[in-house]
């Protein structure tokens, strides 16, 4: 990677959602349903923090169950080569296991604008996704833990808005 040449002690975490997303692609997992099975058993082992024993051994008991697909010994290999970068995020406390911090924040938009067919015009689902935004960064926190605890009762847009700058209450 071009970082290590110019920061050799740098640590690389690869976004966890993305590498999911292309063993995805390579499975056609959306279209077909003989890896999904497969799938998911990857999706629960690379969700969570685990220690290279635990991760290890998961992957050995995926191994076990599959090595006589090709396709699966492929992704399995994979996961063994990039392991590390996969795992940056251990020595830092605190660190999220998905690097792509907008996804991260926003997967519930993503989720729900999924949901929704089709607006009745391009004008009414930019009025929607307005609207929604600003009720977003009206609303309150109510659930930060952690060292984020002190942001509760306050709103994003307080966190970012500039110092006497009075905003509307819309609602």
């Amino acid at each position: 990677m071009a970082a290590r040449a110019r920061f050799p002690a740098v640590v690389i975490q690869t976004c966890t959602n993305h590498f999911k997303e292309n063993i995805r692609r390579t499975l056609r997992v959306r279209s077909d349903d003989t890896y999904k099975p497969f799938m998911r058993s990857l999706n629960s082992i690379l969700t969570g923090k685990r220690t290279d024993a635990d991760l290890f051994k998961r992957l050995q008991i995926l191994w076990d169950v599959h090595q006589h697909d090709s396709a699966c010994a492929s992704v399995l290999a994979n996961i063994q080569k990039y392991h590390h970068e996969l795992t940056g995020y251990r020595g830092f406390k605190g660190a999220p296991v998905t690097t792509n911090i907008i996804e991260g924040l926003n997967s519930h938009l993503q989720a729900r604008l999924r949901a929704l067919r089709s607006f009745e015009s391009v004008a009414h689902a930019k009025l929607w996704m307005n609207g929604y935004i600003l009720k977003r960064r009206y609303t309150k926190w109510t659930d930060c833990t952690g060292k984020f605890r002190k942001l509760n009762g306050t709103r994003g847009v307080d966190q970012t808005k500039k110092q006497g700058v009075d905003l509307p209450s819309y609602f």
